[in-house]
């Protein structure tokens, strides 16, 4: 079910997409199931060995990965609820979100997915240039400190409701002011959705390729390959302009060349800078915080 709380979009609803439905990121999904997953379904067992549940996770990486569908997953695994809260939406509305945190709450056993952390608790002089003049995917706009700080005590009241596991995202996680990032509470665990590599390239063209009748020149390994900097939602681009090149040649199936003309006319999202940029990050991070 779709609604609309006042001017704040969001969705609650039984689960759809499953773990197949998401090309690569197989690090990601098993740290999903691991830190999302078994609070929800195993969370006796887990108490009985005396571990303590993350209060909140936070899943960083570039855009266009499928971090939420990585999010829904998690739900449907878990059966649970998935509630989805988009950050940009929630700026200048304090009040509505509170209610959106009451009707995670009213929804569970759920999965409270907020989305862009960054916008919501923006870290005071972060730097997001990747590279001189590059300042690709920085936030447009920011939460005012007032805000963030009633932001921070609504995710506090989620530590009494261990059947709300909450879930944010982030595309960088050096912008995020640290006060998100606490030792016992808010999102006090990551998970690093890392650029794809080769292999989750062709994993997730694959998703899209089976979506349409193939030649037998079209090898999706090598087109993988040849589609450095792209995410999923490049990829998503690419299927579709390669699918119209060939209905333009008036062909019955997509074959290599239609690959290569779209792989021309794409510009990928990802620079190297950026790609350097992210494990850079990763590295210098705190590694502690990326373990249950």
């Amino acid at each position: 079910m779709h609604r609309k709380l006042e001017n704040v979009f969001y969705e609650v609803r039984a689960p759809r997409l499953s773990w197949d439905d998401i090309g690569g990121l197989s690090g990601p999904k098993a740290k999903m199931k691991e830190m999302v997953c078994l609070p929800l379904t195993k969370a006796k067992e887990l108490r009985a060995m005396g571990v303590t549940f993350p209060a909140g996770v936070m899943l960083w990486g570039p855009l266009g990965l499928g971090i939420t569908m990585l999010a829904e997953a998690a739900a449907k695994e878990a059966g649970a609820t998935f509630v989805y809260v988009s950050g940009q939406e929630m700026l200048g509305k304090a009040d509505r979100m509170a209610q959106a945190f009451e009707m995670a709450v009213r929804e569970a056993p759920s999965v409270f997915f907020i989305s862009d952390i960054d916008w919501l608790c923006p870290r005071a002089g972060a730097s997001y240039e990747w590279a001189p003049g590059n300042f690709r995917g920085k936030t447009p706009t920011f939460a005012g400190i007032a805000f963030t700080e009633k932001f921070l005590v609504l995710l506090d009241g989620l530590l009494e409701v261990p059947e709300v596991r909450l879930v944010g995202s982030c595309y960088r996680i050096d912008v995020v002011d640290q006060a998100a990032i606490k030792e016992k509470k808010r999102f006090n665990r990551k998970i690093y959705v890392a650029p794809p590599s080769a292999h989750d390239r062709r994993e997730i063209l694959s998703i899209y390729a089976r979506k349409m009748p193939l030649a037998a020149d079209a090898d999706l390994d090598a087109i993988a390959r040849d589609a450095q900097g792209c995410t999923g939602w490049d990829i998503e681009n690419l299927c579709r302009k390669a699918a119209i090149v060939a209905v333009s040649e008036g062909v019955p199936a997509v074959g290599r060349r239609h690959f290569d003309a779209a792989l021309r006319s794409i510009t990928p999202w990802l620079t190297p800078d950026m790609v350097e940029g992210y494990d850079r990050i990763f590295r210098e991070d705190c590694p502690h915080h990326y373990s249950f």
